[in-house]
């Protein structure tokens, strides 16, 4: 059985001072261009009306918006509001996996996947050695069975308002030597064209510092098979 797979747009606000979400506003269409099975696989949510109407500009179609969303979510939208989505969607369904819109799509979720995003019952996010925030977000999945671990990590006391400061919070504190808790190869983070080598005929999201390297990730993965 297949899981919802949900991406969202939201102001950076950080403190009450907003600013428009520039960077992210370039990599939707471009993303959509070369993710084009994204336009009707991913459940996508907006963090107030400016966002939903940006969304729908792009063809999208807006599940929901939340700007019913606490103030203390709006107050640092950036990127509290990402953490709220998800938590919406673990109560909503169960289960989710979260898609930020600078990934690539190497190949499409198929039952082995599902099978690995639900391996040990705990969450997976891509691992970067020595990464600042411990984990990274850029494509994630959790289950019901971290729900009380998310309400709780809301109230944690964070450096700042980032969703992946506040999962490694209420994570296990031997969490880096622990497997369960990573992708592996199946999601990859491709910052430089150093890191192609990562990707694999096991993998399906390349978390990317440049869209346009889309093509390129695809012929590796496909001669990797």
């Amino acid at each position: 059985m297949s899981i919802p797979m949900i991406a969202g747009l939201y102001p950076y606000t950080r403190g009450g001072v907003t600013h428009p979400p520039k960077v992210t506003l370039q990599e939707i269409p471009a993303s959509l261009h070369v993710n084009p099975s994204y336009r009707e696989d991913l459940l996508v949510l907006a963090g107030d009306r400016t966002s939903a109407e940006h969304l729908a500009s792009f063809g999208l179609r807006v599940h929901r918006v939340f700007d019913d969303a606490p103030a203390a979510i709006h107050r640092d939208a950036a990127h509290k509001m990402k953490h709220w989505m998800c938590l919406w969607a673990l109560r909503e369904f169960g289960e989710f996996l979260w898609v930020d819109w600078d990934t690539v799509l190497l190949r499409p979720p198929d039952h082995f996947f599902w099978e690995d995003c639900r391996r040990g019952g705990t969450p997976k996010f891509v691992r970067i050695p020595g990464y600042w925030a411990t984990v990274n977000c850029g494509v994630y999945y959790a289950s019901h069975r971290w729900l009380g671990e998310m309400e709780r990590s809301f109230d944690a006391e964070v450096s700042e308002p980032n969703d992946e400061l506040l999962w490694a919070s209420v994570l296990p504190s031997d969490v880096e030597d622990r497997d369960e808790f990573w992708w592996g190869d199946r999601a990859v983070q491709i910052w430089t064209e150093a890191d192609f080598g990562s990707v694999t005929a096991r993998t399906y999201f390349a978390h990317v510092k440049h869209l346009d390297w889309a093509e390129r990730l695809r012929v590796i993965a496909k001669g990797s098979a």
